[in-house]
């Protein structure tokens, strides 16, 4: 028997959400309107609760923040989540080096005695607002440093129905589990229990498969919210 030699299956938005009402035990045909509005809402409410539960890997993408003399704090891209890890990076010279810098508290950097010191950044602290901010300290007093990190981004939100979602394939199983999940809550009560365990089940296998190799990893403990 031939193999099809393709590996280009992606659902769409359209087809998650139709997915999702049949294991619902809904006509996903008879979903149109305002439930087909209400679904596009939930998924991206889905998005959001991944973005609690742990580093999306596939979200993660590696920038430089080019730091400015005598400038403390710098406003980071909207949809920034969080920062993973960061150097400090001195294109000084001929060569560029590379130096960890360490992420402090609010409540550790508000005890600094002296904000405005100026030298070489080794700490910051990242203020996690809709746009988020970073504050350095030591304040830069040089304009050859860059913060180089890796920030987790927030996934691409679903507007139509016609749109790809912002997953990878190993996750397809889980974003349509998820949204069972979250529409049998509001149109297949009887049916939510199950519906929900089996999306906890895909998530557990796909955040199990979504890591960078490493033999720790530390990331916060999954909550069922329900």
């Amino acid at each position: 028997m031939a193999l099809s030699g393709t590996v280009a299956f992606r659902p769409d938005v359209e087809e998650i959400i139709a997915e999702a009402f049949e294991r619902c035990g809904i006509d996903p045909q008879t979903q149109t309107g305002d439930r087909a509005r209400a679904a596009r809402r939930s998924l991206n409410l889905l998005f959001s609760e991944w973005a609690n539960r742990g580093i999306n890997y596939w979200a993660v993408t590696q920038n430089t923040l080019t730091l400015v003399n005598g400038t403390t704090a710098y406003a980071l891209p909207v949809g920034t989540i969080d920062i993973i890890d960061a150097v400090i990076r001195d294109s000084s010279g001929t060569d560029t080096s590379d130096q960890i810098i360490n992420r402090v508290s609010i409540a550790d950097y508000n005890q600094l005695p002296n904000k405005s010191s100026s030298g070489k950044p080794s700490q910051y602290m990242l203020d996690k607002q809709f746009t988020p901010v970073a504050y350095f300290w030591q304040v830069p007093n040089k304009t050859t440093y860059s913060m180089v990190y890796w920030a987790i981004n927030q996934l691409d939100d679903v507007t139509a129905s016609n749109q790809d979602a912002d997953i990878p394939y190993r996750w397809n199983e889980c974003i349509c589990a998820g949204l069972a999940s979250k529409l049998s809550l509001k149109y297949a009560a009887e049916k939510f229990s199950i519906l929900n365990e089996m999306y906890e089940r895909a998530f557990n296998f796909a955040a199990a498969s979504d890591s960078d190799g490493v033999s720790l990893r530390v990331q916060p403990t999954a909550l069922n919210l329900y």
